[in-house]
């Protein structure tokens, strides 16, 4: 069994293709799934691994013996201190120890992106085997040889930065950055890093955030090049949340 712990937004449970919404945390075992809405994020918690599961996903853990999680859309982020627990779409089979970002998209050509970022990685896709080291990803298609392609680099000037920006709860805060792809994904998280509470894949180099909650927090952007592969997250910028 996994513990599914809700950070934002909407979140539902499935079992043989039927959906019930899900208000509080939960917990799924074998023939059960999880599904996202947009801009939604949930974590699920299995032994020796944790699975950040972003907006617009779904992710199941099918009914075998073999413990492993199937992804058929979205963008998951797995760390893991073991290989017991494979990720599988249905191009590829994903397996390591560390940091891993795995996505699928629903638009034809239907391909599967591995991004390590820490650690070393397997990706099986039919007879081809690659091993990803850090700072290494491939796109996967059905029943091609994947390649092994660097990722792009961490976007640099994080505006704000190391000195906090003080923003009221309820307003939104503009975030900034240099970088040299199109795309991003932000991670807004605790202070010590730990937990992820908010999570958005933005074009440009500035977005805006709500600020619904009071503390001070890191946020940090990953650049996402054109192929869909995610690169290292930058340094983390700081900022308050205080009341009106």
């Amino acid at each position: 069994m996994g513990a599914v712990r809700v950070l934002d937004g909407h979140v539902e449970r499935g079992r043989d293709g039927s959906w019930t919404s899900a208000r509080e945390d939960f917990r799924i075992g074998p023939g059960e799934a999880l599904r996202t809405g947009r801009d939604s994020l949930a974590l699920l918690t299995l032994p020796w691994m944790q699975i950040l599961v972003g907006g617009d996903a779904v992710l199941a853990l099918p009914p075998k013996r073999v413990l492993s999680a199937s992804l058929e859309r979205g963008r998951i982020q797995e760390r893991a201190s073991t290989e017991i627990l494979k990720v599988s779409t249905e191009e590829a089979e994903v397996r390591g120890r560390g940091t891993v970002v795995v996505s699928r998209g629903a638009a034809t050509p239907l391909l599967t992106r591995v991004s390590s970022l820490e650690g070393v990685f397997r990706v099986k896709a039919g007879r081809h085997t690659i091993s990803l080291a850090a700072g290494q990803g491939a796109v996967v298609a059905k029943g091609a040889a994947p390649e092994i392609v660097p990722l792009p680099e961490p976007p640099r000037g994080l505006w704000p930065g190391t000195d906090p920006v003080y923003v009221e709860k309820g307003r939104a805060v503009r975030l900034a950055w240099t970088g040299a792809t199109r795309r991003y994904h932000l991670e807004l998280t605790s202070l010590d890093g730990g937990e992820v509470v908010l999570a958005r894949d933005v074009e440009g180099l500035q977005a805006e955030l709500p600020t619904r909650w009071l503390g001070t927090f890191r946020w940090r952007v990953s650049a996402v090049d054109d192929a869909g592969l995610e690169g290292s997250p930058s340094e983390p910028g700081l900022l308050c949340v205080v009341e009106k």
